[in-house]
């Protein structure tokens, strides 16, 4: 008696093992249209979730623009730096391209403000608000600082200038003195921002400060020789950098 209880258990036992691979072959072959479907329609998912979050960041960056005091909006402010860190972390789950297709939409914006709006307040606020914009993106596509720096686009030289205003140790003195000899005025003031936050980072080191000075220096000339009355917060902030010790 107890060797057929031990058949019937070895056997009870072989068929379980066999049962549940059978049936999820079963499973699967029967409802195999339902799953490819469900397998195929995984990477449109996805595109809506990236979609979805790209979204949100767009939503953030104009929440931010519209947050700024306009007596501040020039200048990187800490809300902007904390906004900037959060999306950074948002990156390894958006990747660069999402981010890079927003920050060329702003550079297209700069350029059909400064085309199509005359000259005037509502122009430069308007301006200001693509460049706190672009701040926010900036930390996060730092790596194609080449890339803004070489385009013929003055918008995307302003993100380039975004770029070294938000990460200091990336600023090139001479490239943003050059930004005084070539670009348009808006953003003559935000090539000096970026000559002055890299002379208050404390990881700039002495030889480059006194590139800095000296950059800030030949452009101050610069912007002084132009016709007409210079604008009073360039060369203000110019002036604090050829004076400024760190």
């Amino acid at each position: 008696m107890d060797d057929w209880a031990k058949l019937l258990t070895a056997v009870a036992a072989v068929l379980s093992a066999v049962a549940w691979p059978l049936a999820l072959f079963l499973t699967a072959f029967l409802f195999r249209d339902v799953l490819r479907s469900a397998i195929n329609r995984i990477p449109s998912i996805l595109d809506r979730v990236k979609a979805a979050s790209i979204a949100g960041v767009r939503v953030e960056l104009e929440r931010v623009a519209d947050a700024e005091k306009e007596d501040e909006a020039g200048k990187v402010t800490p809300n902007q730096k904390e906004v900037a860190a959060r999306i950074a972390v948002e990156k390894s789950d958006l990747g660069s391209q999402p981010l890079l297709k927003e920050l060329d939409r702003l550079c297209l914006e700069f350029d059909a403000l400064r085309r199509n709006l005359p000259s005037g307040d509502i122009r430069t606020r308007a301006m200001t608000r693509v460049m706190v914009q672009m701040r926010l993106l900036s930390p996060s596509l730092i790596e194609f600082l080449d890339a803004y720096k070489g385009s013929g686009s003055a918008g995307s030289r302003l993100a380039a200038i975004a770029m070294m205003q938000m990460v200091p140790a990336s600023a090139d003195a001479g490239w943003l003195e050059g930004r005084f000899k070539s670009d348009p005025p808006f953003i003559f003031y935000h090539a000096a921002l970026a000559l002055q936050n890299a002379l208050d980072s404390p990881d700039t080191s002495e030889r480059k400060l006194q590139e800095i000075r000296e950059a800030a220096r030949r452009a101050l000339e610069r912007v002084k020789s132009f016709n007409g009355t210079p604008d009073h917060s360039t060369v203000e902030v110019l002036k604090a950098v050829i004076a400024g010790t760190r």
